[in-house]
C-alpha cells in the first residue's frame, strides 16, 4: 500500500511539472502570436498599396509582356508547402502535409508534373517518407521568421520560374483568420495574376507617371513578389503559434484533470489504509480486553 502511495505522489509531481511547462509554452506562443498578428496588420496595407499601384501603372504600360506574368500551357508545377520546424502544435503540421500531398496527387491526375519546395522540417520529413519529389528544402525559416529569409526564398522561386520550364508556382499554407480559426489555403505566386486588383480608394485617381511606367513597374513588381511571399509566411507563422497555444491550453487542462484524478485515488488509498489500521487497533484492543 505504501509503495502505491509513493508511486502516486511521484506521478502527481511529474504531471505538475509537465503542467508548468505547458503553461509556459502557452504564454510564449501567445506573445509570439501577438507579434505575428501585428506584422500581418502592418504588411497587409503595404501589399494592397503595391498591388493597387501596379494596377494603375499597368494601364499605361505593357506590363503583361513580363515573363513573370506569362501563362504557360505546360511545364512543371511547383508546390511551396509551408509548415513548422517544431512540433507540439496539435494537428497543424499533419493537416498541412496531408493537404500538400493531396494537391500533389491532384496535379498528377490532371496530367501535370508536380514537385515540392518545402519550408519547415515537419512537412519535408513527411513528404520525404512518402517518396515524393522535393526540389529544395528551406529549414529553420519558421523558427524566427525574418524578411531576409523571405527574400532568399523569393529569389530562388523567381530564378527557377524564369530559367526553367515551369507552368506555375503555388503556395500551400495555413491561412490565419483569427486566433481561433486557421484554414489550409493555396496562393498563386507565378505567373503573377492581377486581373482583379484590390482598390485602395473608392474613387479612381488619374496618375501622372515620372519616370516612364515601365521603369516604375520594374521597381514595383519585385517588391510586390517579396510582399506576397513574406505575407504568406507571416500567416503560416501566426497560424502555427495559434495552434500551439490552443494545444498547450488543452494539455494544461488535461494535466489538471489527471492531477485531480490521481489525487482522488491517492486520498482513497490513504483513507482505506487508515481505516484498516483503525480496525486492526480496535481488534487488538478487544482481544486484549477479553
Amino acid at each position: 500500500m505504501s509503495g502505491n502511495l509513493i508511486d502516486l505522489r511521484r506521478r502527481i509531481s511529474t504531471v505538475k511539472n509537465t503542467q508548468k511547462i505547458t503553461k509556459a509554452m502557452k504564454t510564449v506562443s501567445a506573445v509570439k502570436l501577438r507579434k505575428s498578428v501585428t506584422e500581418i496588420n502592418r504588411s497587409q496595407p503595404i501589399l494592397n498599396k503595391i498591388k493597387y499601384l501596379i494596377s494603375q501603372v499597368g494601364k499605361s504600360a505593357e506590363f503583361r509582356k513580363s515573363l513573370l506574368m506569362k501563362r504557360r500551357e505546360s511545364g512543371e508545377t511547383i508546390i511551396v508547402a509551408i509548415s513548422a520546424d517544431k512540433g507540439l502544435c496539435g494537428s497543424f503540421n499533419s493537416n498541412l502535409a496531408k493537404e500538400a500531398e493531396h494537391y500533389y496527387q491532384k496535379v498528377i491526375e490532371d496530367g501535370g508534373n508536380p514537385s515540392f519546395v518545402t519550408i519547415g522540417k515537419k512537412v519535408n520529413n513527411y513528404l520525404a517518407k512518402k517518396d515524393l519529389k522535393i526540389r529544395k528544402n528551406f529549414p529553420d525559416f519558421m523558427i524566427k521568421l525574418k524578411f531576409t529569409d523571405s527574400k532568399t526564398l523569393t529569389e530562388y522561386l523567381k530564378k527557377i520560374f524564369l530559367e526553367e520550364d515551369i507552368k506555375e508556382i503555388k503556395f500551400v499554407f495555413t491561412a490565419f483568420r483569427s486566433s481561433s480559426k486557421q484554414e489550409i489555403s493555396d496562393r498563386l505566386l507565378f505567373p503573377i495574376d492581377l486581373e482583379q486588383p484590390e482598390k485602395e480608394d473608392s474613387e479612381e485617381v488619374e496618375y501622372i507617371f515620372e519616370p516612364e511606367p515601365g521603369e516604375i513597374l520594374d521597381l514595383l513588381i519585385p517588391r510586390f513578389i517579396n510582399s506576397i511571399v513574406f505575407h504568406t509566411m507571416l500567416e503560416s507563422s501566426a497560424s502555427e503559434h495559434a495552434a500551439r497555444m490552443s494545444a498547450m491550453e488543452l494539455a494544461t487542462q488535461n494535466a489538471s484533470e489527471m492531477i485531480n484524478s490521481l489525487t482522488l485515488t491517492m486520498n482513497k488509498m490513504r483513507q482505506s489504509s487508515i481505516t484498516n489500521e483503525l480496525l486492526e487497533i480496535i481488534t487488538a484492543t478487544e482481544a486484549l480486553s477479553n
